[in-house]
């Protein structure tokens, strides 16, 4: 409280005036009439009296008139959100920020958060307004400013948590939106959150408008621990044996104690085939490595499940659990190719297991069946197919098939540019001999996704392979080269034909020409090459809450559909709620964990696609920020950052004092207490008479 004229409140020294009234006033009594006392002999006495108050009611009225009289020429007023009366000014717009991230599922941290959000609706004055956001990694206002309270309970009780992570500047900017668009002298937002660190991000666009009033209400938790599935690896190799797959999880402990003997289970369609125990350090990660599981025949859906804690929603972690993937590959050799010549090729392609290739050799030509399934073709050291197969290639490739040409010592490179003019120009590629020590790779475009995985030390290096012989090939201008000799030649090149792809590789493959083969860097640059000429898309074994899903962009497409056709679909959710839509222009925000089904309308199409969901484990680290950072970070640059009340006006104490008007509450207050202190007064002198 503040005091316009303070010097008033000396006048609390005139409370003396009724305490001496009290203790010097002597009752009155009636004269009697008596005779002379002239011849009585006067006998000294001493009286000794303690002076007292006797009509305390009485006395605290007269004392309460003079102080509240005071009070009011003082001219009082208040500032802060509990201080300001109804009556003119005092109207509020209030936004409240409810937080339904699933940090908020830790313990009792919802049920206290609605408390709080109902406490807030129940405290608005009659004069009131107030909107309800709800956010997470998105922010919802849930209705426009109302002053109807059973909207606003309605709204707070029909609120619930989702899996999602909390970030605040989009709830922020909603609400500077509506907190802008107010007319009323006073705007308040109120906080209700658990404070998560990581849910800001320093966002310095989300400044609230001038003398907004921040009430931050924290409903975090002292020292929380969180035990988290973060991720799931599946392993295929000759290490687990053939036909079996290994997986493991890593668990993640945000809390203060280690967790000791922590039973993990894997689930497969429902039944659990593996549990081991693992010891996970305090603030720190362990893995849990499973025995070795038959791989599945079709797509199954697995889950890691731990053992519970005060925040469940991520204690369990859903996965597909696949077969490894197939993709064809077409292998052209010269007709006059050596039986055996390409073996050491074909068993490089048959030890990949993320994509299976699935081999098909052909000499001098393709079948007509040969490009139905769309794979990758290579011509190792064979001339383009003549006739109806040079055709049937070409148009492969232009409806988004891949070709490598690989010109050893026999592949005829005019047919190949006659072919492919987009790739090769005309006039031939003599072989070059570089006898003295070979020509190694000078130049690699590390930013295409061929030479991409390669890009940091250690990844591989090229520059120890040796090519004592290659082509000199000269590309045509729309053609990009990946890769060059030492000597400026092309060593690797690509052009876009239609909607695919046409690579050369100027060196042979058998291991005549150069050692490449033989370099450890060999099978990933091949496979690498292969799924990208394919345009291979591996289904990821699960995806993030809150990620978009383009059945298009996966592989089940090319089953389910011509690239020219768009069926219908059905997208069914882990709740159960089914949308049709069609292949092409589907767009599915993935807002639940688990699994949700893809199915075409038609059976025919194919079967049944699942695709899993998990939270961002990022939520379930548990570190709070400071409030009165977050609510200094969001205030307007002239407003300081902790202030009770910041007024919508920048109004003066006068005016607030007009607006308010106490000292006309505290006069009235002055007649009544003098009203009573009359009735008090004749009460008393009735009764002493």
């Amino acid at each position: 409280m503040e005091f316009l004229a303070p010097l008033f409140l000396a006048g609390f020294a005139a409370v003396a005036v009724p305490i001496l009234v009290h203790l010097t006033h002597r009752e009155r009594r009636e004269p009697v009439a008596f005779p002379s006392l002239m011849f009585v002999q006067r006998v000294p006495f001493r009286a000794q009296h303690r002076r007292r108050i006797r009509d305390w009611l009485l006395f605290l009225l007269r004392a309460a008139a003079v102080v509240l009289v005071c009070l009011a020429f003082a001219r009082p007023l208040l500032r802060g959100a509990a201080g300001a009366l109804p009556g003119r000014g005092a109207e509020r717009d209030v936004v409240l920020l409810l937080d339904r991230s699933y940090s908020m599922e830790y313990g009792d941290r919802w049920s206290r958060a609605l408390a709080a959000a109902r406490e807030t609706v129940a405290g608005l004055g009659a004069a009131d307004r107030a909107a309800v956001i709800l956010f997470s990694d998105r922010a919802e206002a849930a209705n426009r400013p109302t002053d109807d309270r059973a909207i606003l309970t309605a709204l707070v009780d029909g609120a619930r948590t989702e899996p999602a992570t909390t970030r605040y500047a989009p709830a922020f900017r909603l609400a500077r939106d509506l907190l802008a668009e107010s007319d009323r002298p006073r705007r308040e937002l109120v906080l209700v959150t658990d404070f998560q660190r990581s849910g800001w991000d320093g966002a310095d666009d989300v400044q609230l408008p001038a003398g907004t009033h921040v009430s931050p209400v924290d409903i975090s938790d002292r020292a929380p621990s969180n035990r988290a599935v973060a991720d799931v690896r599946v392993e295929r190799g000759r290490a687990e044996g053939p036909g079996r797959v290994a997986v493991s999880a890593r668990i993640m402990n945000t809390g203060e104690r280690a967790a000791s003997r922590l039973r993990t289970a894997l689930e497969v369609d429902g039944a659990e085939l593996r549990s081991v125990t693992v010891d996970v350090p305090s603030g720190g990660a362990a893995v849990a490595s499973f025995p070795p599981i038959p791989s599945q025949a079709r797509p199954a859906r697995a889950r890691i499940v731990i053992e519970g804690d005060a925040l469940p929603r991520d204690d369990i972690f859903h996965f597909v659990l696949a077969p490894p993937a197939q993709l064809p590959v077409v292998i052209v050799e010269h007709p006059a190719a050596a039986e055996g010549e390409a073996l050491y090729l074909r068993r490089a392609l048959e030890l990949g297991d993320d994509p299976v290739f699935r081999l098909v050799a052909r000499r001098g030509g393709l079948g007509e069946r040969d490009l139905e399934e769309r794979p990758a073709v290579l011509l190792h050291d064979a001339s383009v197919p003549a006739g109806p197969a040079a055709r049937r290639l070409r148009e492969h490739v232009e409806r988004g098939g891949g070709l490598l040409a690989v010109l050893g010592p026999r592949a005829a490179a005019d047919a190949l540019a006659s072919l492919f003019p987009e790739l090769l120009a005309r006039g031939g590629a003599e072989p070059v001999d570089r006898l003295d020590g070979g020509a190694t790779f000078a130049v690699l475009d590390y930013s295409h996704p061929v030479f991409a995985p390669f890009r940091t030390p250690g990844t591989g290096d090229f520059s120890g392979a040796r090519f004592f012989r290659y082509r000199r090939a000269e590309t045509a201008p729309a053609a990009h080269v990946l890769a060059r000799f030492d000597d400026g030649a092309p060593a690797l090149a690509e052009a876009r034909v239609g909607s695919g792809r046409v690579m050369l590789l100027a060196a042979e493959l058998s291991g005549e020409w150069n050692d490449l083969p033989l370099q450890p860097v060999f099978l990933p640059f091949l496979y690498r090459a292969l799924r990208y000429l394919a345009d291979y898309r591996e289904t990821p074994a699960w995806y993030t809450i809150s990620q978009v899903l383009e059945p298009a962009a996966l592989p089940v497409a090319a089953a389910w559909a011509a690239p020219d056709e768009d069926p219908d679909i059905v997208v069914e959710s882990p709740g159960g709620e089914r949308v049709a839509t069609t292949l092409r222009t589907a767009r599915v925000e993935l807002r639940e964990t688990g699994f949700y089904t893809l199915r075409p309308l038609e059976p025919r199409r194919g079967e049944a696609l699942a695709v899993a969901v998990n939270p961002d484990v990022s939520e379930g680290r548990l570190d709070r920020m400071d409030p009165e950072e977050l609510v200094a970070a969001v205030a307007a640059p002239d407003d300081a950052g902790t202030r009770p009340l910041r007024e919508a006006a920048a109004l003066t104490a006068a005016e607030l004092e007009r607006r308010q008007g106490l000292w006309w509450y505290l006069l009235l207050a002055v007649l009544l207490l003098l009203a009573a202190e009359s009735a008090v007064a004749g009460r008393t002198a009735r009764a002493a008479r």
